[in-house]
């Protein structure tokens, strides 16, 4: 199966409960090089997109989905870890995350709840208001 197949699937149970935002098969598909997946037999289980937000230093974490399979064993810490990597191979300063659900994992994971204002200025004008998600940034 096609990764950005495989990518959609895992995200959709989290776009129905309104935890992600819906994206299209053309959207990963043309944004695969930013996703960072991890397998467990040979099953996608986690992913995480990394986008460059062309504006400082700075990275933003999107589509980011653990398996219901095998949530609470430690493949979100992996799949951070996978960012991280990503994203000081990309020479990113900073990252962020937007997010209405996860507040208490962020945390937990060194991020530090912070105001829109403090978003790249392009990504300011896309935060959408209505969803009004919190903004988690970490150093890299």
């Amino acid at each position: 199966m096609d990764t950005a197949q495989q990518i959609l699937d895992l995200i959709e149970p989290f776009v129905q409960e309104g935890k992600i935002l819906p994206r299209t098969f053309d959207q990963i598909n043309d944004n695969i090089d930013d996703f960072v997946f991890l397998r467990n037999f040979d099953k996608m289980v986690a992913c995480a997109g990394l986008k460059d937000c062309k504006e400082g230093e700075v990275g933003e974490i999107y589509a980011l989905a653990v398996s219901k399979e095998v949530q609470n064993q430690g493949f979100s810490e992996k799949l951070l870890d996978e960012i991280m990597q990503k994203a000081r191979i990309a020479n990113f300063s900073k990252i962020f995350a937007l997010s209405k659900h996860n507040a208490q994992w962020f945390l937990k994971q060194g991020f530090i709840r912070m105001e829109i204002d403090e978003l790249p200025k392009k990504r300011q004008a896309l935060f959408n208001h209505q969803r009004n998600s919190s903004i988690f940034f970490k150093d890299v």
